[in-house]
């Protein structure tokens, strides 16, 4: 077995909430707005009911054999040929998950936060952050989620108790006017961002202890996770109303700069701002290691360590080229990534399970 760490079910249950929530802290409201206008919250709550049904597809595929990973159950089932074929096509798509993130998070540094920095240098900043990061081992980014796991509730909690005050029901107002074409869009964008990333799992999954209630906390916080962006957007709604969220990118972002109570307590933009970047340090550190990982197998490697120098000059170079500006990324890149994660997180998942029970039947036929 090429990695040798555990993680305890705490440390995963850590890195699930993260992981969900992850970039679509500050991407999701203006997301899902843009699909279902006023009726997003609608979407977003019928869509975390959605995402356990793909935490469950996901549950169902590690359980056919708790030791192997999601490569190592492709290879097992595919055979060779086409297993490399889909290993290679999940390998690219963490690389390429792995590189827009980081190009998410220095666009939003570059425009928001450092402004007069070079895009490449955040970038390389938090590159070599990701490198020590998987360098130190799978044990040790499971410790540190747990961490910084209840800092991050905090700040959320603050964020949306500090705008209750503002809220205005009529922002959400009329409920269902557009249909229901409309919300149905919304939940199938809900379902992709962020349930279907969350494949990513599968890779995880069997380097954790195996405990009774493993797959309980692996649902309930997938599913607290799915809450907390559902609550993110309400409140951006409820503030903002749907127009302003869905033409703001950094919706809860340019949110936390409303707050003011008292004079007091006020400008706290940059507690959201670490938040963003914690989660989306974890999610892309993830999908480092299922890069890496996935190499390994590929290459019938003994550690994926040797691996991170070469995967991190890779990613670093994919993360400039892989949108030109925001306007690319969000206009071309987004339409198609929705299908890419449908069949990353559902449809090869869902394949995989035919074909694991077709062949249990045919052997005891």
């Amino acid at each position: 077995m090429i990695e040798k760490g555990r993680l305890t079910v705490r440390q995963l249950a850590s890195l699930m909430f993260l992981c969900t929530i992850g970039e679509q802290i500050l991407f999701f409201p203006s997301m899902i707005t843009s699909y279902a206008k006023q009726d997003a919250w609608i979407s977003s709550l019928v869509g975390v009911a959605g995402g356990m049904g793909v935490l469950l597809i996901m549950l169902a595929v590690y359980n056919m054999n708790p030791r192997l990973n999601l490569i190592e159950h492709v290879f097992r089932i595919l055979g060779p040929w086409i297993g490399a074929i889909v290993s290679v096509f999940y390998i690219f798509y963490f690389l390429i998950s792995s590189s827009t993130f980081i190009r998410e998070m220095g666009d939003f540094m570059g425009t928001e936060i450092l402004k007069n920095s070079p895009l490449w240098a955040i970038h390389l900043t938090f590159i070599i952050a990701l490198a020590w990061g998987l360098r130190s081992g799978l044990p040790n980014i499971g410790r540190t989620a747990e961490m910084f796991l209840p800092l991050v509730i905090l700040f959320l909690i603050i964020l949306t108790l500090c705008l209750l005050p503002k809220a205005e029901l009529e922002n959400i107002k009329p409920i269902l006017g557009q249909g229901l074409l409309s919300p149905f869009q919304g939940f199938i964008a809900v379902l992709t961002y962020p349930y279907c990333e969350l494949c990513i799992f599968m890779m995880l999954l069997p380097y954790t202890e195996r405990r009774t209630h493993l797959k309980r906390d692996f649902l309930l916080m997938g599913m607290i996770g799915g809450l907390m962006l559902t609550l993110t957007l309400s409140i951006c709604l409820l503030v903002l109303g749907p127009f302003l969220t869905q033409h703001h990118w950094f919706t809860s972002f340019n949110l936390s700069r409303m707050i003011n109570i008292g004079n007091f307590l006020q400008r706290i933009e940059a507690f959201m701002a670490s938040v963003w970047v914690i989660a989306v340090f974890f999610k892309t550190v993830l999908f480092f290691y299922s890069f890496a990982l996935g190499l390994a197998h590929l290459f019938r490697l003994s550690s994926y360590r040797i691996l991170i120098l070469p995967s991190s000059l890779l990613i670093l170079t994919f993360s400039l080229l892989v949108a030109p500006n925001e306007t690319f990324y969000l206009k071309v890149v987004i339409p198609y990534w929705i299908d890419w994660d449908l069949t990353c997180g559902i449809f090869l998942p869902l394949l995989l399970l035919l074909l694991h029970y077709m062949k249990l039947r045919l052997q005891k036929q």
